[in-house]
């Protein structure tokens, strides 16, 4: 078992590798950076909710309700309990390698809760919002990526965080359904 585990680890961090090593251009660092900007906190999820309850695209208190728990909880359980439980080094502290912009990260790395929150969101808005579906999961996708290639996660804690978003987004969205039956205006 625990040779399985290390073979792992060093898929994880091969991978890694190839995709820190991609081309690191001015271009790439800005777009990357402010995609990892606007997942922080869920700070673009949050935007995009606003502009859809101004433009009454959420109509419904149930959506509204499934969106706001579903970045609660995808913050609760990742940045308060699985980071501190796992307690993983991120990879700029391990391997000491620059980090663009926003310095060392002072949490641990995983899972990721950029990619968390991303897949949360995209899964909850996606239910509802069907012709934006592939809009919501190429950024969330990006957002998470933006991750590694700023080296600030393996890919296994971004991939992790975004299984754990999509079940988090799901139990949301059956929660909300309690709590409010039938779609209200």
């Amino acid at each position: 078992m625990l040779f399985m585990l290390n073979i792992f680890l060093q898929i994880d961090k091969d991978l890694f590798n190839f995709i820190y090593g991609l081309p690191h251009n001015i271009v790439f660092n800005y777009f990357f950076s402010f995609l990892s900007g606007i997942g922080t906190w869920g700070l673009v999820w949050f935007l995009i909710m606003i502009a859809l309850v101004i433009w009454e695209e959420i109509k419904d208190r149930r959506e509204l309700f499934s969106l706001v728990i579903g970045l609660f909880v995808s913050t609760l359980s990742v940045d308060v309990f699985l980071k501190n439980f796992v307690k993983r080094a991120r990879p700029d502290v391990l391997n000491q390698i620059p980090v663009m912009f926003f310095g060392h990260a002072s949490t641990y790395s995983f899972p990721s809760g950029h990619a968390t929150l991303a897949f949360t969101a995209a899964y909850i808005l996606s239910k509802k919002h069907k012709r934006w579906a592939k809009f919501y999961y190429i950024l969330a996708f990006l957002i998470a990526f933006s991750r590694i290639y700023l080296g600030y996660h393996y890919p296994s804690d971004v991939v992790t965080g975004a299984i754990l978003g999509l079940v988090i987004g799901f139990v949301s969205l059956k929660i909300s359904a309690l709590f409010f039956p039938k779609a209200t205006s």
